[in-house]
């Protein structure tokens, strides 16, 4: 891990949960939460008036109090027409990190952002049909369901999963959904292997926050 970049990039399939991860990993001392007002201040609080906020409580884009950004990458840039640009580490303080959920597989996203990857082997396609299908996504803000097939989606999505499988590496911490982070020994395992700061009162809040929110949001 000595030679990776700061960051901590959560690989998970549309419809995984990726940004409930997200929040939770958010909750650690040296992650950088994106703090702006419409994510929610803290991970641990519900977003409004982002793109695709009606779907999820849970969601958060890429931008910060102070209005600054990370640039989309990978399947984000695709979608939305962009070029590939540098993750700014240099804004980080001392043994911070940055925060990435990517769609992309598995050996894409670890040779663009070299970090440290969670990869979440979770195959429930139906869910995504529930609520990613829906999402709108890119510059022109439409829905995932009018830029594929539903044939064309299950083969993204297991092309995904199936990089996972050929790629994962011991360098990597794998789980199956988010309801295994929310098992605290489990998350202390996680930040062991990361070096990541254990803040047992934000996990506890943030926990919190899913599980009252999970059963009516999906």
């Amino acid at each position: 891990m000595n030679n990776s970049n700061p960051i901590i990039v959560i690989n998970a399939n549309m419809g995984s949960k990726g940004h409930q991860i997200g929040r939770l990993i958010a909750s650690c001392s040296n992650v950088r939460w994106y703090d702006h007002k419409w994510n929610g201040p803290t991970p641990w609080e519900p977003c409004s008036h982002i793109l695709n906020h009606e779907h999820s409580k849970f969601h958060f884009d890429r931008r910060f109090s102070d209005e600054s950004t990370l640039p989309p990458v990978l399947d984000f840039a695709e979608r939305s027409n962009h070029i590939d640009q540098n993750i700014p580490y240099e804004k980080l303080n001392k043994n911070e990190n940055f925060l990435y959920v990517t769609h992309s597989k598995l050996d894409e996203a670890r040779s663009y952002f070299n970090g440290k990857h969670l990869v979440v082997f979770d195959k429930d396609i139906k869910r995504f049909f529930e609520t990613s299908w829906n999402f709108k996504v890119g510059k022109t803000k439409t829905a995932i369901s009018e830029l594929y097939t539903v044939k064309q989606a299950k083969t993204m999505l297991k092309g995904v999963l199936d990089s996972y499988t050929a790629h994962i590496s011991n360098k990597d911490f794998a789980i199956h959904s988010v309801d295994d982070l929310l098992h605290k020994d489990m998350f202390k395992m996680l930040c062991s292997k990361f070096n990541l700061e254990f803040n047992e009162i934000e996990y506890n809040k943030v926990c919190k926050f899913i599980n009252d929110n999970s059963t009516n949001n999906r």
